[in-house]
């Protein structure tokens, strides 16, 4: 091989390195505009599937927003079951009641008591479990 094409070949080659990495490079560099709502970077991410520390957020961000609705969901059916064993008692209390067995309506009463508190207690947790998600989808 002559000098002049010795020296073309490797000239080519460089230029096909250089033309590589300066493609590789401006796919890992892509960030997303300052000052975007997180509406409107979850609708940017999707455009630019390259953009990886900012998106990689978005989605962290959407996976912490669904397991916060999971666990709202999940506060609102130990409120129904809670409201159900409430209203079972107050059958089995009138019940009690009306065959007048002391003994059993007072620990009837004292059951009531428990599941209402109960109740009350899930009520809280189910709301600010629901403040929370708010908050975090807002962010």
């Amino acid at each position: 091989m002559s000098n002049a094409k010795l020296a073309a070949f490797t000239a080519a080659l460089i230029m096909a390195v250089g033309s590589n990495a300066s493609a590789q490079s401006s796919q890992l560099a892509v960030k997303s505009p300052p000052g975007l709502t997180r509406a409107r970077l979850v609708a940017w991410c999707k455009d630019h599937p390259n953009a990886r520390a900012d998106c990689r957020q978005v989605r962290a961000d959407t996976r912490e927003i669904r397991a916060d609705r999971k666990e709202v969901r999940a506060d609102a059916r130990e409120v129904r079951a809670d409201r159900k064993e409430v209203r079972a008692d107050r059958k089995e209390l009138r019940k009690d009641i009306k065959a007048g067995a002391k003994k059993e309506v007072e620990a009837d009463k004292k059951e009531i008591n428990s599941y209402r508190k109960d109740l009350r207690e899930h009520r809280k947790d189910r709301r600010s479990d629901v403040r929370d998600a708010r908050k975090v989808a807002r962010k």
